[in-house]
């Protein structure tokens, strides 16, 4: 087999999909509550991705950051005015792993420090600095020499924030730690943070790679509790499954960003810009963050049943908490017609669906949890 073997598979192979559906090459169906891990936004085969895929195809597929593009310019300021008010600067890239080791080297270049600090439970990719503030020791071991200080905070340990200190760059945080189990800090340590941040001149990161671009029933968690970051790390739903990433920033982050500061060869292609404004149409046009948030309120009244003991998180980024294994419950589910997923809490099994998933789905899931 040509394909390295990186992944632990699903047991099936998936050829097409329709909305929250898919179809493996069996002929079976399945509620996809996974959405190829929080990646599709609008659900497969959209009409309108399918359509500004086949517009911007037929008239310039590919130009670098070599030139300026109408589409990526526009991407640019649509994204920014769908953020919180006070980032409005916009840099592009490819992935979730590449927008956070982006936003740490800002960090690191423009406070002239190096530690950074992050909280146990957090993931924000394999990069190198990201890896660094990831906690995965199994992820980290091999690197350990490369990889640069960094502090770990109890995401509930108020006591924690006197740990960021005049050597912090930056502070980077899930608002919902997604692969830790569903884990949400409180409003009052996100607010903690801000305020150290400020008094030790750090600058706060916000990760929402998962929980940005409606997902959690508004635009991003970022202004939530009045906390606004110095900058927002996104991808995974923001085109809908083309490889896009970005970094949203403030003013003053962003006016000391110099020719040659970033680079990137994909980041910002037409194709990608081009899904990104069909997102953000459809996130309008479709009602998709008050549908996200009413599928996140239906979740909790349907889904605590059988081995079910705590619906966590909000809106299309849930977790499952069991009385049992979760990974066991996933293949059960698999053989039931639904694809969910695991974390690393072996008890917590994850829902991240796309934000337009009817609520069938969930009474769907609800009698076979029953089962």
């Amino acid at each position: 087999m040509a394909l390295v073997d990186t992944y632990p598979q699903f047991p099936f192979t998936l050829v097409s999909g329709e909305g929250a559906r898919v179809r493996d090459d069996q002929g079976r169906e399945y509620w996809d509550l996974y959405g190829g891990h929080a990646v599709a936004l609008l659900g497969h085969a959209h009409p309108r991705v399918t359509q500004a895929l086949q517009e911007q195809a037929e008239q310039l597929t590919f130009y670098s950051n070599a030139t300026r593009l109408h589409v990526r310019t526009q991407a640019a300021e649509r994204l920014a005015a769908f953020a919180p008010h006070g980032l409005p600067r916009v840099f592009f890239c490819n992935s979730g792993a590449e927008a956070n080791e982006n936003a740490l080297k800002l960090a690191v270049q423009q406070t002239g420090r190096i530690r950074i600090a992050a909280l146990e439970g957090g993931f924000h990719g394999r990069t190198l600095l990201a890896l660094s503030a990831s906690s995965s020791e199994k992820l980290r071991q091999p690197y350990l020499p490369l990889l640069g200080p960094v502090r770990h905070l109890h995401p509930q340990q108020m006591s924690d924030v006197d740990q960021i200190d005049e050597e912090t760059a930056a502070v980077i945080v899930e608002p919902i730690q997604s692969m830790a189990g569903v884990v949400e800090p409180s409003s009052a340590f996100l607010w903690a943070l801000r305020r150290r941040c400020d008094a030790v001149g750090a600058l706060l990161i916000y990760d929402e790679v998962q929980t940005g671009m409606g997902r959690l029933g508004r635009p991003f968690a970022a202004g939530e509790h009045d906390v606004l970051p110095d900058m927002v790390t996104l991808a995974k739903g923001m085109a809908n499954g083309v490889p896009m990433g970005a970094v949203l920033m403030t003013e003053s982050v962003g006016e000391r960003v110099r020719t040659g500061d970033l680079g990137t060869t994909f980041g910002g292609g037409p194709l990608a810009c081009s899904v990104l404004l069909a997102v953000l149409d459809t996130i309008a046009d479709e009602n998709l963050m008050e549908r996200a948030a009413e599928f996140g309120t239906n979740a909790r009244d349907l889904l605590k049943v059988g081995p079910v003991r705590q619906v966590l998180g909000r809106g299309c980024l849930l977790g499952l908490r069991l009385d049992g294994d979760a990974a066991q419950l996933q293949r059960r589910l698999f053989e039931r017609g639904f694809i969910t997923g695991t974390s690393s809490d072996p008890c917590v099994l994850r829902i991240l669906p796309p934000l337009n998933t009817p609520t069938d789905a969930l009474h769907a899931l609800s009698a076979a949890l029953c089962e």
